[in-house]
């Protein structure tokens, strides 16, 4: 974020169509599914305003590079700030998964107050977003995983539950080939995934991956496998209403969206 804007001051405001509040949204460059899936998600009187962010390509041909990316890599999250934080919004969902799920519970902690701090308003990361939800299901101790992702990035998220308590009795990755590809997986693909990573120890399925196609399916997912499903877009959007004492239950997207 340059010094003047830095050094501005944003105050949220309402308008005609967001009488109630303004969501901004920060997505990577190459995702085409969080801005569709949180418009569909979006209450009466929020308005959602999208701003890009531009990644560097993660190697997924080369697991080794693969696995130093996850640990290196930084988006130019701040720049895209710039550009979407002058409408006034009231909070800010990030649309992007894998960076904050790096370490532990204090590691997300300290990064989501570092973005709040930035901002000026609450920062939504979606790591934090999916211990949100899990802690309004009930805390359930074991859970399953599903992303579009590779074993380094599986592993990773995979040590950020443990370290935040929880049982991973499962995990299964997609093996997108390139952060585009994952937002070409089917339904059909997606529900087939969801049954190879359901176990029947796992009190909860969690789906990490922004550009996966999985918040419409929610509600199918959790009736066919008879249990929650915290899906990290859903998560993100619900969580951010949340935070700004916005209530509303978001149809259709399962038992984290009444809460």
């Amino acid at each position: 974020m340059n010094e003047q804007t830095a050094n501005m001051k944003f105050t949220p405001s309402t308008d005609t169509l967001a009488s109630r509040a303004k969501v901004a949204i920060v997505v990577p460059a190459t995702n085409t599914v969080v801005q569709p899936e949180m418009e569909l998600m979006r209450p009466p009187g929020v308005t959602n305003h999208v701003t890009r962010m531009v990644l560097p390509p993660r190697p997924y041909d080369d697991q080794a590079a693969y696995k130093l990316a996850l640990e290196t890599e930084k988006g130019n999250l701040e720049i895209a700030l710039e550009s979407v934080l002058v409408c006034e919004p009231h909070v800010v969902a990030h649309g992007h998964s894998i960076h904050s799920f790096r370490g532990d519970a204090k590691r997300a902690l300290d990064e989501e107050k570092r973005l709040e701090d930035l901002c000026g308003i609450p920062f939504i990361t979606p790591s934090r977003a999916v211990l949100a939800g899990l802690e309004a299901i009930g805390n359930p101790a074991k859970i399953a995983i599903l992303t579009p992702y590779w074993p380094p990035a599986d592993e990773m998220i995979r040590h950020f539950f443990e370290a935040c308590g929880y049982e991973v009795v499962k995990t299964y990755g997609m093996k997108s080939v390139g952060p585009t590809a994952v937002a070409r997986f089917t339904a059909e693909q997606i529900i087939a995934a969801f049954e190879e990573v359901d176990h029947h120890q796992a009190q909860a399925l969690i789906h990490v991956g922004t550009n996966l196609p999985v918040s419409a399916l929610t509600d199918f997912i959790e009736q066919k496998f008879g249990k929650p499903l915290i899906g990290v877009n859903v998560a993100t959007y619900w969580w951010a209403l949340r935070k700004i004492g916005i209530l509303d239950s978001l149809p259709g997207m399962g038992i984290l969206a009444q809460k």
